[in-house]
């Protein structure tokens, strides 16, 4: 992966053509955003600024500096009934105090469709991802001088789907099935037990009622298996239906509710059958000011030692306002409420994150920016309390 960093680099340094693109990835799939034609776009973003608690802890905070550098690649190549899609993000961090914190972040998003049908089509995606989970956090949750260093985990993913329909059919059906798989890079003799894999399938119907009004369900069903951890082993199922509304691209609102169950095959884990919502809300109040809302609830790895799964409900929402044609101001913040369930206990987790972030666009390829992060973590085991606060200044340069 180490290797894929550097070439993203190159890439990202010697390409010249550009587009606006952004992509949505989950669990289980990815999507992006659709321009007309062959496309190239690159940057590279870089950051440099304080961080005033490292380590996440509870009471012996220690401050450092870093430097990050973050190319970005996008390939578009577009033929007669087909599309493929390619993102690839890697990046590096280094720490003045912590040198064996450095560490690089990289994934890669790919996506193929296939259209056999004026209103049909196959798609093909694929996705791997290696993430840097900090001292402090994840399995060294209030024991961060426990590590010499953080830990690093692998998600990834394939599915293949088959989509009926457009943007404004009268009805609308995507079905996917995928297989995905979890492990720690790290540490083996202590992550090895929570490495696991699944199965997949996920269905979505939308239905024409009135206007720009949808009738929409969602059903989703997932088959969880662990090499070295049979107690963890379960299926989940997960039923919705709601309601679609969309006025234009940037005015949009989904809003479903249901249940889902998880069964365990280890009968020590009760059946877990709640109640579940997802809302998203896509504004566009002024040509200024775009508003990005979330909200949901849904199972989720814990990321600890011990045997245990996260129910969670999240609420989060995005607002950025354009001063004028180079000034912009952007404040986001995010809210995880979670029960942590295992086989002899159960705590509450509650985790906020906030940014403040001013970009000015200085040239048509050159942006500086400037940025506040503040992040809270409340648990009821108080040990793994800890509040943290970055600020850093950088730039984008845009290809």
């Amino acid at each position: 992966m180490r290797t894929l960093a550097f070439f993203i680099a190159f890439i990202c340094y010697s390409s010249s053509l550009s587009a606006t693109v952004s992509s949505a990835i989950n669990s289980l799939n990815g999507k992006f955003s659709f321009s007309e034609g062959n496309l190239l776009s690159t940057k590279i973003k870089t950051d440099f600024g304080q961080i005033n608690n490292f380590l996440h802890s509870n009471d012996n905070k220690q401050k450092t500096n870093f430097f990050e550098v973050s190319p970005e690649l996008f390939i578009q190549t577009q033929g007669e009934g087909s599309l493929f899609q390619l993102q690839a993000k890697a990046s590096y961090f280094t720490f003045d105090e912590f040198s064996n914190d450095d560490h690089y972040d990289v994934s890669l998003l790919s996506k193929f469709h296939l259209r056999f049908a004026q209103s049909q089509k196959i798609f093909l995606t694929g996705f791997i991802a290696d993430k840097y989970e900090y001292r402090g956090t994840g399995l060294s949750l209030g024991k961060p001088n426990t590590l010499d260093e953080g830990d690093t985990r692998r998600n990834e993913f394939l599915n293949i789907g088959y989509l009926y329909g457009h943007q404004d059919s009268l009805a609308r059906a995507e079905f996917l099935v995928g297989y995905r798989d979890f492990s720690y890079l790290t540490r083996a003799s202590v992550t090895d037990h929570l490495a696991y894999s699944s199965n997949y399938f996920q269905g979505n119907f939308d239905y024409l009622i009135s206007g720009n009004t949808y009738f929409s369900t969602k059903f989703q069903y997932e088959d969880f298996s662990y090499a070295q951890n049979a107690d963890l082993e379960r299926k989940q199922y997960l039923a919705l239906a709601g309601v679609k509304w969309r006025s234009t691209e940037l005015t949009q609102f989904h809003m479903l509710f249901g249940y889902e169950k998880a069964i365990f095959t280890n009968e020590a884990f009760s059946e877990e059958d709640r109640f579940v919502w997802q809302v998203k809300l896509l504004w566009n109040p002024l040509e200024r000011i775009k508003i990005n809302f979330s909200s949901g609830s849904e199972i989720r790895d814990s990321y600890k030692i011990v045997k245990s799964v996260n129910f969670t409900n999240y609420y989060g929402i995005s607002i950025n306002y354009n001063l004028n044609q180079r000034l912009s101001f952007n404040i986001s913040g995010r809210v995880d409420n979670e029960d942590v369930v295992g086989l002899n206990s159960a705590i509450k987790e509650d985790h906020f994150e906030t940014t403040v972030r001013v970009q000015y666009q200085w040239r048509h390829w050159l942006s500086v920016l400037a940025q506040y992060s503040y992040e809270n973590f409340d648990s009821t085991s108080v040990i793994n309390n800890y509040d943290l606060q970055k600020t850093s200044v950088g730039l984008v340069v845009t290809f």
